[in-house]
């Protein structure tokens, strides 16, 4: 074989090499596309479906219920065992409240001294504290037979005060309407855990 039939097929090897190349360069993005690298308009799909709902285990029952029981037991409450900030949820892991901004509603667990605590929401959002004290009631087997004191104030803020009586303490609902900055209005709910009787009691 002489040098130019040499030649010529080695140009004609080269230039199948180079077509072969181009032909899987253009493979390669659609093939990873269906190998599980999503296209912009996948991923941003995914990324709304992960967006499910919030869950934590944070119950608000089962942090009531722990103070009281404590209380019962006339155990001293501790700050590094109770305070907490947070997202506080109900028995299926919803979040109590959201904010104003849409966000899961934060909760500050405070430890007052050995024999109190408050529990209360950090910002106003859809809280339902009628709700929320039926929920806590019922865990703690606490009838309308314990209710100890009730009261609305005639004040700027509407409070409303409701006592229980749970045996070896009292867990005290205090309702208070609040106004955001921007206008919208929406309850603050302490909640209080206290060996301390109420004034007048």
């Amino acid at each position: 074989m002489g040098f130019r039939a040499k030649t010529m097929i080695k140009t004609i090897s080269n230039r199948l090499l180079s077509l072969l190349l181009l032909f899987m360069a253009f493979l390669m993005p659609s093939s990873c596309n269906k190998s599980g690298n999503a296209s912009p308009e996948t991923a941003a799909a995914d990324t709304s479906s992960v967006s499910e709902e919030y869950h934590a285990d944070n119950d608000i029952a089962m942090v009531v219920r722990s103070i009281v029981d404590a209380l019962r037991v006339g155990e001293a409450l501790d700050t590094a065992d109770y305070n907490f900030e947070g997202i506080l949820t109900d028995g299926m892991g919803h979040p109590l409240y959201t904010d104003i901004q849409g966000q899961p509603g934060s909760w500050d667990v405070d430890v007052i001294s050995p024999t109190s605590a408050v529990i209360r929401n950090i910002s106003i959002g859809d809280l339902l504290p009628d709700y929320l004290e039926s929920y806590l009631a019922g865990s703690l087997n606490l009838s309308p037979e314990n209710i100890v004191e009730t009261a609305e104030f005639d004040d700027d803020e509407e409070t409303q005060l409701v006592v229980y009586d749970f045996g070896s303490g009292y867990l005290r609902f205090e309702t208070r309407a609040s106004v955001a900055p921007n206008g919208l209005e929406g309850p603050l709910l302490s909640i209080i855990a206290t060996k301390t009787p109420p004034e007048g009691l």
